[in-house]
């Protein structure tokens, strides 16, 4: 049995077909945070992505690439992160949501309810929110929780009022942090997923 001996190239060219698909995975991670997957399938998920980004490239540039020209490796990644996000941009587009429920696919990339809904509305949105111990504050939401065990368990709004006892409202600062458990319903002004 003879020993196994990697040269540069080599190496070279086992990373060609996993880097690739990693930062394309990366790129749609980018616009679409998510919990982590076990090493064991992102290792294969970036071999199946690798594989036809690597195929393209060949075919597209002229003369042999070689995973030890920097030049061609440089073009390989950053190619396959911008495709990576690029992908991620038009799965959430309207069109493309559309689509994917035609063929009854309802699942949203968007990890937490914030972000399929309150991030992506405009910077002049408001949410009425009422607490579990009835009290209500306003403003206009700026942070919460992306994806699922991220742990971030607060909702951060800006320009906030609360409502006192007789029904007036009242500014409570420049910014307020109100923790999800403490809310009882959001009502918001305007509504951001184009349903």
């Amino acid at each position: 049995m003879s020993d196994l001996v990697l040269d540069a190239n080599a190496v070279g060219e086992v990373v060609t077909y996993i880097a690739p698909g990693f930062l394309a995975r990366l790129g749609y991670l980018a616009r679409y945070p998510t919990t982590d997957r076990p090493a064991s399938e992102v290792v294969v998920i970036s071999v199946v992505a690798s594989l036809p980004l690597v195929a393209l490239l060949g075919t597209v540039l002229p003369g042999e690439q070689k995973a030890t020209q920097a030049g061609y490796v440089l073009l390989l990644l950053a190619v396959a992160f911008v495709l990576g996000y690029g992908v991620a941009w038009l799965r959430g587009t309207r069109r493309v949501r559309r689509l994917l429920q035609v063929v009854d696919y309802h699942y949203d990339p968007e990890g937490t309810i914030y972000a399929q809904t309150l991030k992506h509305m405009s910077p002049e949105g408001t949410v009425l929110v009422e607490l579990k111990d009835g009290r209500r504050v306003w403003g206009c939401p700026r942070s919460g929780p992306q994806r699922k065990d991220d742990g971030v368990n607060e909702l951060y709004i800006v320009y906030p009022q609360a409502e006192d006892d007789e029904g007036k409202w009242h500014d409570v600062g420049a910014g307020l942090i109100v923790p999800l458990n403490e809310i009882s319903t959001l009502a918001l002004s305007e509504e951001p997923t184009g349903s």
